[in-house]
């Protein structure tokens, strides 16, 4: 009669939990997102979102006091709309801007430029808008180093002006978004009070919101890898990197506000300057989904089928 087979030695069956995560790995890396994760590691990404936190920092007190300026200048008069520019403002910088319930390191009141149209003036403001790009530098180094791209790609005039229209298309978007939001909510409470909706009507709000806030930044970021970056990826790509860039954006900005600066505030060693340590993790993380975006777009959708940056080309 014969013997049945004893059972599985413990080693051998840990092998085979071994042998299957590393085929498991093996086949999440030949996919086309741990393809991109690999060129964003390879480009060295992790240094390059440091340092665009790093210039963050030193830029966002400048890029902050030309955007306030200039919407006060131009639409300050819309209490509305401003209240809702800051509100969208302080959801993408936690903890930075006073919305009123006194939490934010700066008053929006201190944001805005008073010197008046003198040399002093002038002087002020091209300081400021040296300091605002030079956030812009650090990030169109970070696109075209995941891109493929070499790391000049123009002469200094035109790569000034690039990161200028880059500053201008993350500002637009500030204000499209709030203006969007505010119009959304003014249309529901009328629809509300024309057809009589009840309170479930708030449910269309947010993902009417929701749905603005993705094409907002989707647009953003595919005006930061073509007009900041000079780079002209295929449209498909391009599309398909601009969604995933929304998605990570509108998420992390759903649920990362909190966790960031509730993980800061509660770090006693932290807690003295936690809207610095809260922007630099904020801007950090932001920066890793833009760049981990735009790997995925140099990243052609199956392995070997085009050259490293031949995907990502220059006009």
């Amino acid at each position: 009669m014969p013997r049945s087979p004893g059972p599985v030695p413990p080693a051998s069956s840990a092998r085979r939990v071994v042998e299957a995560v590393r085929q498991a790995l093996a086949r999440l890396q030949r996919t086309r997102i741990g393809r991109a994760n690999a060129r964003f590691g390879a480009a060295g990404g992790g240094v390059l979102t440091g340092g665009i936190a790093y210039s963050a920092v030193f830029s966002v007190f400048a890029t902050l006091t030309i955007g306030f300026t200039v919407f006060s200048a131009v639409l300050g008069g819309d209490h509305a709309l401003r209240s809702r520019v800051v509100s969208t403002v302080s959801s993408s910088l936690p903890g930075l801007i006073d919305t009123g319930d006194g939490r934010g390191a700066i008053s929006p009141e201190s944001l805005t430029l008073t010197t008046g149209f003198n040399v002093a003036g002038g002087v002020a403001v091209v300081v400021l808008v040296l300091s605002a790009i030079s956030w812009m530098a650090a990030l169109r180094t970070g696109l075209r180093a995941v891109l493929g791209l070499p790391p000049g790609g123009a002469n200094a005039f035109v790569g000034k002006l690039r990161e200028l229209a880059g500053l201008a298309a993350l500002s637009a978007g500030v204000l499209v978004s709030a203006a969007l939001s505010l119009v959304l909510a003014s249309a529901v409470h009328w629809i509300r009070g024309a057809i009589g909706l009840g309170a479930g009507a708030a449910w269309a709000v947010v993902v009417v919101g929701a749905l603005i806030s993705l094409v907002v930044d989707a647009l953003a970021f595919a005006l930061l890898v073509v007009v900041l970056a000079g780079a002209h990826p295929p449209r498909r790509d391009l599309l398909a990197g601009s969604l995933l860039a929304g998605v990570g954006l509108g998420v992390v900005r759903q649920l990362g506000t909190s966790v960031v600066a509730g993980a800061v505030g509660r770090n006693a060693l932290l807690a003295s300057f936690a809207a610095i340590v809260t922007l630099l993790v904020w801007v950090n993380l932001v920066a890793r989904i833009v760049l981990v975006s735009a790997a995925w777009v140099a990243t052609p959708p199956h392995p070997d089928s085009a050259a490293p940056g031949a995907r990502s080309r220059e006009p």
